[in-house]
């Protein structure tokens, strides 16, 4: 018996058993079917034979679950009462205000300007605090100036390897020098605003928080 053998023949008795159950109700002949189908799944031909008779005939299947759905009591009815309506003018909280995301995006960018390092502290938690942006959308403006940082730092810590391997008077690695200045003004005057830019640029067209 091959495997097309097996497949029409369970093709054969599921039509048989659609026809029959059509009258019973859609998720009681839905069920039906798929355990049905289930048991018949995987088998060859002489199990599915073997199988369908013990079943028997679709007919006398969806008569017994028929008169066994008529014998069930009806499922109880479960009243539920209605979620109170919010008061009439009723205002948001704080954080699910628009103007409270713009802030927080603002003091992310530009606040280290006022109080170094808390300010961008600030930011973070403000930002991180409103619902006005998705997660992923958080971490692209507080995260990614710092990945941006971290490549820029070890770009100049390779740059001053090799300044100091070609002088003959190499400098003390300790020193802070250009590249390194440079490196922490990228990260406050763009890297950080941009991060601000981005979440003010998500926040378009939103004017209620993502739920």
């Amino acid at each position: 018996m091959t495997e097309t053998e097996a497949q029409n023949l369970r093709d054969d008795y599921l039509n048989r058993l659609d026809a029959a159950i059509a009258e019973l109700p859609w998720r009681v002949a839905n069920d039906l079917r798929s355990g049905i189908a289930e048991e018949l799944d995987g088998l060859d031909a002489v199990a599915v034979r073997e199988r369908t008779a013990q079943l028997g005939d679709p007919a006398r299947i969806a008569a017994a679950a028929k008169e066994e759905t008529a014998s069930a009591p009806p499922p109880p009815v479960v009243v539920v009462a209605p979620a109170p309506l919010p008061a009439f003018g009723a205002k948001p909280a704080m954080v699910d205000t628009k103007w409270f995301a713009i802030v927080g995006a603002l003091v992310l960018g530009f606040g280290t300007f006022v109080f170094p390092i808390g300010g961008w502290v600030i930011g973070v938690a403000l930002v991180t605090s409103s619902r006005f942006w998705r997660r992923w959308e958080k971490a692209v403006a507080i995260l990614l100036p710092f990945v941006a940082w971290v490549l820029m730092f070890f770009l100049s810590g390779l740059l001053r390897g090799l300044s100091v391997w070609s002088s003959s008077d190499p400098r003390n690695p300790v020193v802070p020098t250009a590249y390194d200045l440079a490196n922490v003004a990228v990260v406050l005057m763009i890297l950080i605003p941009a991060g601000t830019l981005w979440l003010l640029w998500r926040l378009r067209g939103r004017d209620v928080p993502l739920r």
